[in-house]
């Protein structure tokens, strides 16, 4: 049986859904920090969410709101010595204006202590196309594992330090 879609919505979403990976590539490549390629920009993190947009990040905390988002990002997220956001197997399910991806996350981190840690979990996040621009509504952090380098996370699952608390990933 024939797809009764029309070429034209297909297209348009799937060029939804290559907007919205390319939202979530620059929100990694933004929120790195300390090494050459990392783009290190909480401005553009902000930019990244609507006005009233939801960032989660399980023992990070809740904050809302673009300013709230950018301002803990410029002051907290950004307090690692070095982050590398990568994020892979994504999955984005795009209605209309509104859509909705997953993708596994890996995030090495040195924390401002010189702790090398290893952290990785999954983001579920919500989008919304506002003015014709995709924007992140709520991106939520499910950590599987946040561990010592040293220690690899097969002995220490979840490690809570205050040495790094204020580097947990984004």
């Amino acid at each position: 049986m024939a797809n009764p879609e029309s070429i034209e919505a297909r297209l348009e979403r799937l060029e939804a859904i290559n907007d919205i990976r390319n939202v979530m590539a620059d929100y990694c490549h933004y929120y790195d920090t300390g090494w050459d390629g990392a783009g290190r920009d909480p401005d553009k993190v902000g930019e990244l969410f609507l006005e009233d947009g939801v960032w989660e990040g399980g023992m990070a905390g809740r904050h809302v709101g673009r300013k709230t988002i950018r301002d803990w990002c410029a002051n907290l997220g950004h307090a690692a010595d070095m982050s590398c956001h990568i994020v892979m197997n994504p999955k984005i399910e795009v209605d209309g204006d509104k859509a909705k991806g997953s993708w596994a996350g890996f995030i090495p981190l040195i924390s401002p202590d010189k702790e090398a840690l290893w952290i990785c979990g999954r983001y579920e996040c919500d989008f919304a196309r506002k003015d014709g621009a995709w924007k992140i509504a709520v991106l939520r952090f499910f950590t599987a594992f946040q561990t010592p380098y040293e220690e690899g996370f097969g002995k220490v699952r979840y490690h809570r330090s205050d040495r790094y608390e204020r580097a947990l990933p984004s």
